[in-house]
């Protein structure tokens, strides 16, 4: 990939991203949407065998699906909204659980806060707060969604094992991620991505519980219908809820690939040293550690996923390479190291 300039590079990133975000909404909408009019065609609403006059299975009636969908809108939007409110909020706490961080003070080490002081400064940015993780691999992230809870986390190996203008160099990266508000735009992901992921889990068990123990009604002729309807229901339901799962999901990689790429761009200009960055990345993609941690969604902050760095000796390459890159959160390293040092 040609090198095409810092402000390019986020512009591009930064259009992409907006028009990736937009697909979330819609994404949940059209599941919604699908799942009603999958039931219209195989003639759910006339399931009792006597339709009203012209409705019929396999055949659309789009009176019926807009009415019903549009019944259904205000409640899928309240529950979402909901869902996102109490995420959004949490997640900061979330992720200092997850990861065992701790506040680094300022007479812990004065080297570190030198660091991000100095690059704050030069880069008209909020002075985050510093968190630290006690790991020997090499990592770092930034989180939060607002001044009050924009943090920076690095690992003690990291700080023991980078000199100072690798350590610079990675501090401007997760800057950056705080000065376009990556951090925030990454919980928005893992939110919509995890409202799937709940419908897709809370519909399985209602099969499972339904499959179970069937609605019971006075009439086995109805018993038998009710049951099979809810069973019907619950299917349909669960292959759209997958179908935006998997949608969504591929938004949220995609997203997260664009933003790491900005990320080094940022971070290169902002400590003036490119080459200083593609020295750290190739000594942290050697020992990235935090791996014992289990959760994507707080991996995919990091500066490298430990999941997904390969041994050199068994690196993909060609059209495998690529086709792999759509399930990670990060772009290969090589590739970001070869970007940093077109400087």
């Amino acid at each position: 990939m040609k090198y095409v300039g810092i402000q390019t590079q986020i512009w591009r990133n930064n259009r992409n991203t907006v028009l990736l975000l937009l697909l979330f909404p819609v994404i949940l909408l059209g599941m919604v949407l699908g799942t009603i009019m999958s039931l219209d065609w195989i003639g759910y609403f006339c399931w009792d065998g006597i339709c009203p006059p012209g409705l019929q299975a396999t055949t659309f009636h789009w009176e019926i699906i807009w009415r019903y969908f549009f019944d259904a809108m205000p409640f899928i939007l309240s529950m979402t909204a909901l869902w996102f409110i109490v995420a959004y909020f949490t997640n900061t706490a979330i992720i200092r659980a997850a990861t065992h961080a701790r506040p680094l003070e300022r007479k812990e080490n004065v080297r570190v806060y030198n660091i991000v002081e100095n690059l704050c400064i030069a880069g008209d940015i909020e002075m985050p707060r510093i968190n630290i993780v006690e790991d020997s691999g090499l990592n770092a992230f930034a989180s939060g969604i607002d001044i009050n809870s924009f943090t920076i986390t690095l690992t003690t190996g990291i700080i023991d094992k980078l000199n100072d203008a690798e350590l610079s160099a990675v501090v401007g990266h997760e800057l950056t991620h705080i000065k376009n508000r990556d951090t925030r735009l990454m919980v928005v992901c893992v939110v919509f991505v995890g409202i799937f992921s709940m419908t897709r889990s809370v519909l399985f068990r209602a099969l499972k519980s339904v499959w179970r123990d069937p609605p019971r009604c006075r009439s086995s002729r109805k018993n038998d219908g009710a049951g099979a309807g809810l069973v019907l229901v619950l299917l349909v339901g669960i292959v759209w809820a997958t179908v935006g799962y998997l949608f969504s999901t591929f938004t949220r990689l995609a997203i997260s690939r664009s933003r790491e790429y900005v990320a080094d761009a940022g971070g290169a200009e902002l400590c003036g040293d490119p080459l200083a960055l593609a020295s750290a990345l190739k000594k942290i993609s050697e020992n990235p550690g935090l791996s014992s941690l289990q959760q994507d969604d707080v991996a995919q902050l990091y500066v490298i996923h430990p999941d997904e760095e390969f041994d050199n000796n068994m690196r993909l390459t060609g059209w495998v390479a690529k086709a792999n890159t759509i399930f990670c959160t990060h772009p290969d390293t090589p590739e970001r190291i070869r970007l940093l040092e077109q400087f």
